[in-house]
């Protein structure tokens, strides 16, 4: 039965999304996280529409749920570049390496796989989708763990501040 919805929606579906976001490995990842979860659900769901208006409503749903996590991430990160280059332009370069140093440490102080990732997405430069393939995880799991690893370090960051 997944496999006769995967055959009759799926390239539709991916077609779609990808008009929207103009990204293949993107649309696909929607695609394929909403059937799934269709799939995983299927005694729980009363779809009161057609099946292919349920799958397109779905498909733009969760497209919307990861356009504004990638937002309000970019905000985040925006923001921070813009508070670390106005840090830099107004300390010496002892509060500097300091600074440094305290990120340096917030970084080693995170999980192995949550600090692998950061490090592949902030030093290396790799996409969230390059980290994914790299290490065979999902984007999903990439874009968790990079939230994590942000949050984390934001955290610690702020501790050393006070202590």
């Amino acid at each position: 039965m997944y496999e006769l919805l995967y055959k009759v929606y799926y390239n539709e579906l991916a077609s779609y999304i990808f008009s929207l976001n103009k990204n293949k490995q993107q649309a696909e990842d929607i695609v394929q996280n909403v059937m799934l979860n269709i799939w995983k659900n299927r005694h729980l769901l009363k779809i009161e529409t057609s099946l292919k208006s349920y799958l397109y409503k779905a498909s733009y749903y969760e497209f919307i749920t990861l356009y504004n996590s990638q937002k309000r991430e970019l905000i985040y990160i925006n923001s921070a570049q813009k508070n670390a280059l106005d840090v830099f332009s107004e300390d010496d370069s002892d509060v500097i390496q300091n600074k440094v140093k305290k990120v340096q440490e917030a970084i080693d102080k995170l999980p192995p796989k949550c600090k692998e990732i950061f490090i592949l997405n902030k030093f290396k430069g790799l996409r969230y989708q390059e980290v994914a393939d790299n290490l065979n995880i999902s984007i999903k799991t990439v874009e968790a763990q990079m939230s994590k690893a942000l949050s984390r370090i934001k955290k610690e960051i702020k501790t050393k501040k006070t202590a």
